[in-house]
């Protein structure tokens, strides 16, 4: 695999003070007036570390300093910059090649993230935490033999690591490989019993399998991280495919009580009520799901299909030509205005 080794090259060196004032002048000539508190903060700060690296150029701790401020800004590519001059200036330094993965990584080049992973490991192959996030970034990219390669290789230094059972668990999970799968996401909870995702995708995984104990898994996920909606989703909608309607408006009302702009759980919400004829407050789930999200075609089709039961014909012939304007081929909104005469 090839590796990105940061290189002591003298004449960077001697280059740096008058590179980094070019790049800051490239940051200024890039914004704009409209500079709200938080972004006032973050360039002011730049402004000052940046003559301090003018007075120091060769502090590498300054330019990790004001690679963490362009970052704050959403400035990825300056902090990528200085984050390649600390790591000329000390290469050596891992904490300054996990940070620089994690940019690589927001920055949408895992390949590179995982290389300066793979050099924090030949830097320091004891610390385990490289392993886990070299190969959670393989996993992101699908590279299951080397991510696998990762965590096993982090299992044997440290068997008790939870993160590094998980993510070999969604690994396999990946591969389609669910046995190991399970075998792997059992180990991370009983090492971590308070991993709700853990949980969470265990849950997921014995509900494929119309396995009773999916339930279990899904109420520990949220036992684990109260305000979690992802383990109360899936325990609602597994509520519905089993015809538990009228548990399922428990488990999505739960939701909502957490996060009340939720519009997946409105719109569910609604749908169990539809299915126990109670189209009165179905009507008014799917409206809500619409207000959290304008564009959301299926709750207009609903709520026209809500309308269309309360005789309500012109507003289900609007709300179905609403659903149409967002998605011209739903064939459900077609053959509702062709029911109710519309064109």
């Amino acid at each position: 695999m090839k590796r990105i080794i940061f290189i002591d090259i003298p004449a960077v060196l001697i280059c740096l003070s008058l590179l980094s004032g070019c790049w800051r002048s490239g940051q200024k000539d890039g914004t704009t007036a409209a500079h709200n508190d938080s972004t006032k903060v973050h360039s002011h700060a730049i402004d000052e570390v940046s003559v301090l690296i003018k007075k120091d150029s060769l502090n590498a701790e300054l330019y990790f300093k004001r690679a963490q401020l362009y970052q704050g800004l959403g400035d990825l590519k300056s902090a990528l910059t200085d984050m390649y001059l600390a790591g000329v200036l000390d290469p050596k330094n891992n904490d300054y090649n996990l940070y620089a993965a994690d940019l690589f990584i927001q920055d949408k080049e895992p390949k590179r993230a995982i290389a300066l992973l793979d050099h924090a490991i030949s830097l320091d192959s004891s610390n385990v935490k490289y392993y886990v996030y070299g190969g959670k970034f393989a996993y992101l990219i699908k590279d299951y033999p080397t991510a696998l390669a990762h965590f096993n290789e982090g299992i044997r230094i440290d068997i008790f690591n939870p993160d590094l059972y998980y993510w070999r668990g969604m690994t396999y999970m990946d591969m389609g490989d669910t046995i190991r799968a399970l075998s792997a996401l059992q180990t991370c909870v009983e090492q971590d019993p308070k991993n709700s995702d853990a949980y969470l995708q265990i849950g997921l995984l014995l509900q494929e399998r119309k396995d009773k104990m999916a339930d279990k898994y899904l109420d520990n996920a949220v036992k684990a991280n109260p305000k979690a909606t992802d383990a109360l989703y899936a325990k609602g909608f597994a509520q519905q495919e089993a015809g538990k309607y009228k548990e399922s408006i428990e488990t999505f009302k739960a939701i909502i009580e957490r996060d009340y702009k939720n519009e997946e759980a409105l719109y569910a919400l609604g749908v169990s009520y539809m299915q126990v004829d109670s189209i009165q407050p179905a009507y008014k789930y799917f409206g809500m799901a619409i207000q959290m999200d304008p564009k959301y075609a299926e709750a207009y089709y609903k709520k026209g299909r809500c309308a269309e039961e309360m005789k309500h014909i012109q507003e289900a012939k609007s709300l179905y030509q609403d659903c149409l304007n967002i998605k011209p081929d739903y064939k459900l909104a077609l053959d509702g205005l062709k029911r109710l005469g519309g064109s």
